[in-house]
Parts: structure tokens; sequence; C-alpha cells
């Protein structure tokens, strides 16, 4: 007969049934004792502490023909050490995640507004509307198509039926204009048009 420990196919651990009725007299036999060890460990923590008890317990119905030939003292001397080792493990796991909590939770904070910076491009892209709208007629539709709409110069030059080189020149005028126009909101060169 067949008495190991299988998986059944939900991938979780069953017990043989000729381990049932040990395994329910070893429970009920060690069960409160268990638990008033673990709750030493667990500092009264009760459901910790029964977690710690059902994981113990779960490791011994794994264990069960190794841990059934031992005596009684023997079997308790087993649960509480391995009940100290997955507290020691379990420990471990919330320190580990207590360390990384601030790393984590900064990782995931949004990062404060800058509302000054905020503020200077509103303004900045109002100009550069303002600036565009200044432009002559065929040198703002140029920028608008490049710009706005993302066209190609080569794009441009055939949508408006004129050389590419009338578009490089019509589109560095009018860098130019938005250059002038924006450097007191971008002193640093930082409001760049590409």
């Amino acid at each position: 007969m067949d008495v190991t420990p299988r998986m059944d196919d939900d991938g979780e651990f069953t017990i043989p049934r000729c381990h049932v009725a040990e395994l329910t007299d070893f429970f009920a036999a060690h069960d409160r004792w268990l638990f008033g060890h673990a709750c030493v460990r667990t500092r009264g923590d009760r459901e910790l502490a029964a977690d710690l008890v059902q994981d113990t317990f779960e490791a011994a119905a794994r264990a069960w023909d190794m841990l059934r030939g031992h005596a009684s003292h023997r079997q308790r001397a087993w649960l509480l050490s391995t009940l100290t080792h997955k507290d020691i493990s379990d420990f471990r796991r919330r320190e580990a995640f207590l360390r990384r909590q601030p790393d984590i939770h900064a990782r995931y904070q949004p990062t404060p507004a800058d509302t000054e910076a905020e503020a200077l491009n509103a303004i900045a892209l109002a100009r550069a509307r303002e600036i565009i709208e200044g432009m002559p007629p065929r040198q703002r539709e140029i920028a608008l198509l490049r710009w706005q709409d993302h066209l190609r110069i080569a794009e441009i030059a055939a949508r408006l039926g004129v050389a590419e080189g009338t578009v490089h020149s019509q589109l560095h005028n009018a860098r130019r204009k938005l250059i002038a126009g924006l450097e007191p909101y971008y002193p640093s060169g930082e409001g760049d048009v590409s």
C-alpha cells in the first residue's frame, strides 16, 4: 500500500487515507500545547499563532511517514522546532519587507507638482501660439504642418507644391522667431524648438 503524500489534480497536497485517523489523533494530542508555544513566539497574536500552528501541522502531515515512528516527546520536539523555524522565516520575510517598504513606497508615489514650472510652461505655450499666429500665412502653415501635424519636410513640400529648400528656410525663420519670442521664459535655452 502506497502511503506517500500526493498532489491532487489542482497541485494541492493530499493525505493518504490510512494516515487520516493517525493525523487526527496526533493533532488532538498536540494542538493546544503547540498553540500555546506559538502564542508566546508571536507575543500574543492569536491569528499569527494559529497560522503558524496550521503551517506546522501541514509540514507534519507531509513528513508523517518519518514522524509517525517517533515517540511522543520526539514528535513534540519536531513540532516545536518546525514551528520555531517557520516563525523565524516569517519574521525574516516581514523584516525584509519593512526594510524595502520605504523604497517601494517612494517608487510608486507621484512626483510632486512643480506649479511654478507648469505655470511658466502654460504662459510660454500661449506666447508660442501668439508668435505662430503672427507669422506670415505661408510660414505659419509650414510651421503648423511640421510641429502640429508632424509631417516631414518632403511631405510639406509636396502638399504645398513648393521646393524642400523653401520649407527648410521657412522653418528656420519660424524657429528663430519662436526662440526670440520665448527667450524670457527659457533664458538658458531650455525652450529650444526643434
